[in-house]
């Protein structure tokens, strides 16, 4: 498990009990510091101390599978020390869209490719909080390794449609982590009557350039599941608004900058993502101290 944040510690976790599995954290520094073991909270409320093997990237050893789950601005170094471990694939959980980046940085000589999971967990109080099991979609090559999730009580599915479930959830990503980030508001603020309209208006104007890269449910479709996630993690943080608060660089490049990318290759204007792209990045800027660019 390459990644030793919230949720790449729940996987670690909850693997190492049906399959030895092993954290890879950025440095030796940083895997000591692991090595202690940390504080699992269950979705249930119960808590438990966990210990799995941690190790620095140049001390780790080989394995069937690395699973890569950084923030977005981490991909190519992870990808680079994933694809040094793995011997029969390297698979990305991460947000946003990072396949095309992935394969560059890890090489040709394993197979590499992006999943998407909606499986949650957030860090607070120096604890690892598992929100929800969620579910996980794998490309069909992992299905030895869906199995294995799924054995692990982290529900896996090894299906064509991945690429499917890719976007839709790089859809709710875009409608929710830049608006609870520029906004300052937990998940289910968004819910409230007068800051829905803007999550309508953003999948409206989103969705047909993700309709034009492949399956999408139709924009009421989405917007249902949308809400439903929203109520479920009602209490929670984003990822990106914590990054804010953080001065850590977010996965807005990884998220709406891909989105943005595309509307502009097919012509389409974004002008909705296109603000909340520019405030986040001016958040960034004022949580590191640093002047805005003018």
């Amino acid at each position: 498990m390459v990644g030793p944040g919230a949720l790449g510690r729940v996987f670690a976790a909850r693997l190492a009990a049906v399959v030895p599995t092993a954290l890879v954290a950025r440095s030796r520094e940083r895997a000591a510091a692991l090595g202690e073991g940390f504080e699992l909270v269950h979705p249930s409320g119960r808590s438990e101390r966990v210990r799995v093997p941690v190790f620095g990237p140049e001390e780790a050893p080989p394995a069937r599978w690395a699973v890569v789950l950084v923030k977005g601005p981490d991909t190519e170094a992870a990808a680079r020390v994933a694809g040094g471990l793995a011997r029969e694939g390297v698979l990305s959980l991460q947000n946003g869209w990072v396949r095309e980046r992935l394969r560059a940085a890890a090489g040709e000589r394993w197979l590499v490719d992006q999943g998407a999971t909606t499986a949650a967990a957030m860090r607070e109080a120096g604890r690892t909080v598992w929100v929800a099991a969620g579910e996980t979609w794998l490309p069909p090559a992992f299905a030895a390794l869906a199995e294995r999730l799924t054995e692990a009580g982290l529900p896996a599915t090894a299906t064509p449609e991945v690429a499917a479930r890719r976007l839709e959830k790089l859809a709710v990503n875009l409608a929710v982590n830049p608006l609870t980030a520029v906004l300052d508001v937990p998940n289910g603020g968004l819910l409230e009557p007068e800051l829905w309209p803007t999550v309508r208006d953003l999948v409206l104007e989103m969705h047909p350039v993700l309709a034009a890269r492949g399956p999408l449910p139709d924009p009421e479709t989405l917007l249902g599941r949308i809400r439903r996630v929203l109520a479920a993690t009602a209490a929670n943080t984003s990822s990106m608004r914590a990054d804010v608060h953080a001065g850590r660089p977010t996965e807005i490049e990884e998220i709406t900058g891909v989105l943005l990318a595309w509307g502009r290759a097919g012509g389409r204007a974004l002008p909705r993502h296109e603000a909340l792209y520019r405030m986040v990045r001016a958040l960034e800027q004022v949580h590191r101290g640093e002047p805005l660019e003018e």
